[in-house]
């Protein structure tokens, strides 16, 4: 753990001007204020009192950081912490970003500050250095969402080949054009179930259109959105593969305010197999992720952590295809 020693070390400075810029004395040069900062971010320091108080003990608190809760894919991967986190007689603490990245750096705050033991991690809002810098100060875990360097151990699925079965699925029912509803471009899942998309067409020597591509979000609206843009197009897909079933259901929705049938105009495939994609008409086949399972492990492994284990291999659970009605 860093001290506030290594802080005036690291920004060229004595001690007294680090406490300056810690209690934002007015008397210090703005430059010198930059340097102390960024080396108080870089180094994690943290000059709360509770911070320090607590440097050597253990709050059994734990962080679980993600963009929103709205979704149903999530709250059913965070039950799943929660449950193991009591077994373990650990609290959660639920901090969402919402995309913004002051509430980001705030959560993060609370692992500088030692407020919490350890955390996991469920979405990709920060540059990878930043990530791979926290993951060497802190016990975190991620879940679901990958990260290229791997600076921690993960939980989730095969992104790649949970995609490439769906589109070989849809292909073996006599689907060649296929349009993909796809997540953001800082999803890392995203662009490996887009690579697996590719892959599937690939083999199956049919050519990939770069029009039938689009980058709208996970969400119910992205659905929607999607189809205002498909319907721009010339002639209809045979099927649609969207990365979130919420995102599925937006399409069928809209699909049917323009008189168009699922599945008899058009097939409609989902991910992650939410509560609501079996509820909804026509009721949406999916790719189901083992959310419940995603959490529980995760937690197993900040556990693990916290109690001195080293950092585990990261754990890839499997992915199964369900077929319902949207598919025909």
């Amino acid at each position: 753990m860093a001290t506030i020693k290594d802080v005036a070390k690291a920004a060229g400075v004595s001690v007294a001007t680090v406490s300056r810029v810690i209690n934002n004395a007015e008397n210090v040069k703005e430059e010198t204020k930059s340097a102390v900062e960024k080396a108080i971010q870089t180094l994690h320091y943290s000059p709360n009192g509770l911070g320090r108080n607590l440097r050597r003990l253990e709050t059994k608190r734990i962080l679980v950081l993600l963009n929103t809760i709205s979704n149903q894919f999530f709250s059913r991967v965070v039950k799943g912490i929660e449950d193991k986190a009591r077994e373990e007689n650990y609290t959660v603490m639920i901090c969402t970003t919402r995309g913004n990245r002051k509430n980001l750096n705030d959560s993060i705050a609370l692992l500088q500050s030692k407020v919490v033991d350890g955390a996991i991690v469920m979405t990709r809002e920060m540059p990878e250095e930043e990530f791979a810098s926290l993951c060497r100060a802190y016990p975190i875990v991620c879940a679901c969402e990958p990260w290229e360097g791997n600076a921690a151990p993960r939980v989730g699925i095969d992104d790649f080949t949970a995609s490439f079965d769906a589109v070989e699925f849809l292909i073996h029912h006599g689907k060649e054009k296929i349009a993909l509803f796809e997540g953001g471009k800082g999803s890392y899942s995203s662009y490996l179930r887009e690579l697996g998309y590719r892959e599937a067409l690939k083999k199956h020597g049919i050519p990939i259109e770069e029009a039938l591509l689009f980058q709208e979000g996970y969400t119910y609206n992205a659905g929607i959105r999607g189809i205002d843009k498909l319907l721009q197009q010339r002639e209809l897909p045979q099927a649609i593969f969207a990365f979130a079933d919420s995102t599925a259901i937006g399409a069928v929705k809209r699909l049917s305010e323009k008189g168009i049938s699922v599945p008899e105009d058009i097939s409609v495939m989902g991910f992650d197999n939410t509560a609501v994609s079996e509820m909804c008409l026509p009721s949406i086949t999916t790719v189901a992720q083992p959310q419940y399972e995603i959490g529980w492990k995760a937690m197993e492994l900040l556990s693990s952590q916290l109690n001195g284990v080293p950092k585990l291999k990261s754990i890839t659970l499997p992915h199964r295809l369900i077929q319902r009605d949207s598919v025909k």
